[in-house]
């Protein structure tokens, strides 16, 4: 009698001859026209789909197994942590996909009956046969059965009823249980349509939703700072509403664009390519740096990025067919536009507000002084552009920007060391850079 191991080397073996028949001569594979191409991955997906429901049923065995002493269990015997990590080196997937198929067994799984020994129904026992039968992706098989098990006002009755209509659904057969005839079937649905049908059927056995569970949410609050990577520190973690509120507050302050309606102050809305709805004959500043354009009249403005110009790149041709006047058509300079993303932007507003909250006085002091961030550096690497500073404490290696920064926005203390490393003077607090040049620097 063949064993169950031995078939499915028997399919191990004849899928590799398969693969090894179509890439004959070392060759890539190659199809004859797109019908074939198309019965080749459809194929494919029934095979995927069927070794998802075999490789279910097994790791639920795995998981039986498991039930037990830690030292008795069969994921520790057999040398790892738990059935996810046994997985994970025997399929050799990831993670998330180890435990995708562990939480897929675990909706399978059918209970026994402790008087009787007997096996009883499953949560799922239709949807469970569609994914033995390869009618659905582990995959499309969690998008049923877990929004149906979090719902948890939905009773056992309504549960295997929308069992019934998924199963139907992902098999390609119609909701109202009629039969297409022999071998009529839809086209099976995607993960994504899947989703959509049993939230669709939830909000209808349940349309008041689950209560909120705010206990829950206080659990899950966390903040959690990474170590420096690539430049970059990585940030995870869950905020409870009011703090998550409270953020994008601040945030969406700090990204407002104001508009200050003052003639000829010079500080009116930036405007990247000029434009005459403004009515007042003056165009705003190119940027915070060096105010080109800014206060310019109609003529000067023309003259000064007029055809000859190449401030904004190649000459303009004067005489433009389309009748636009040279500092219309050229495009405005590089610096002047914003690039940065909305991400990017949300990053430094919310740099802004730590920085405001440090200097605002009412955060608790640290070593009898306010929670101030320094950032050291050499004064020669600094004079000369070269090397790199440190921040102190979490002992970072930063660009010289981050000193500009630091420099910018707070003050700079010359300490002095002899050569043995102790310190022998220190000056007093200084800053280096006026309100204009700060706003050049934080924007660089």
């Amino acid at each position: 009698m063949t064993s169950l191991v031995q078939e499915l080397e028997n399919v191990d073996r004849l899928l590799a001859d398969a693969m090894g028949s179509s890439c004959a001569g070392g060759g890539d594979l190659r199809f004859t026209g797109d019908a074939e191409l198309l019965d080749v991955v459809q194929v494919l997906g029934r095979v995927q789909r069927r070794l998802d429901g075999a490789i279910v049923a097994v790791t639920g065995q795995v998981v039986e197994r498991d039930q037990t002493e830690r030292d008795a269990r069969f994921s520790t015997r057999a040398g790892c942590h738990d059935a996810a990590g046994l997985l994970r080196r025997t399929l050799l997937v990831d993670g998330l996909a180890a435990r995708r198929y562990v939480m897929a067994a675990g909706a399978v799984r059918r209970e026994q009956d402790i008087t009787s020994g007997v096996l009883l129904p499953g949560k799922f026992p239709e949807l469970t046969a569609a994914l033995a039968g390869g009618f659905l992706s582990v995959g499309g098989f969690l998008a049923c059965t877990v929004p149906l098990q979090k719902a948890v006002r939905i009773g056992v009755t309504d549960r295997l009823a929308a069992d019934a209509v998924l199963a139907r659904f992902a098999a390609g057969l119609p909701l109202d249980g009629s039969d297409l005839g022999a071998g009529g079937r839809a086209p099976l649905p995607t993960t994504d349509e899947l989703a959509a049908l049993v939230a669709h059927i939830i909000a209808r056995l349940d349309p008041d939703g689950a209560e909120p569970s705010d206990r829950a949410g206080k659990r899950r609050r966390h903040f959690t700072i990474g170590k420096l990577r690539d430049g970059s520190v990585p940030v995870r973690g869950e905020l409870l509403p009011e703090v998550a509120a409270q953020l994008q507050k601040l945030i969406d302050s700090l990204l407002n664009p104001k508009a200050e309606d003052k003639v000829g102050a010079g500080s009116g809305t930036v405007r990247f390519r000029p434009s005459d709805d403004s009515g007042d004959g003056e165009r705003a500043g190119a940027g915070a740096g060096d105010g080109d354009g800014e206060g310019l009249s109609d003529a000067d403005f023309d003259a000064k990025y007029s055809s000859s110009s190449t401030e904004y790149g190649a000459p303009v041709d004067s005489d433009r067919a389309d009748g636009l006047e040279p500092h219309k058509a050229a495009p405005p300079p590089e610096d002047a536009a914003d690039l940065r993303t909305h991400a990017q932007k949300r990053h430094d507003a919310f740099a802004t507000a730590l920085m405001v909250a440090a200097a605002s006085g009412g955060m608790p002091t640290l070593g009898g002084a306010a929670p101030t961030l320094v950032v050291s550096v050499t004064a020669e690497d600094f004079a000369n552009r070269t090397g790199r500073a440190t921040v102190e404490g979490a002992g970072y290696d930063v660009p010289l920007g981050a000193a500009d920064h630091a420099a910018c926005a707070g003050g700079v203390q010359r300490v002095l060391f002899d050569e043995n490393g102790a310190v022998v003077a220190m000056g007093t607090s200084a800053r280096l850079f006026n309100a204009t040049q700060r706003r050049a620097i934080v924007l660089s």
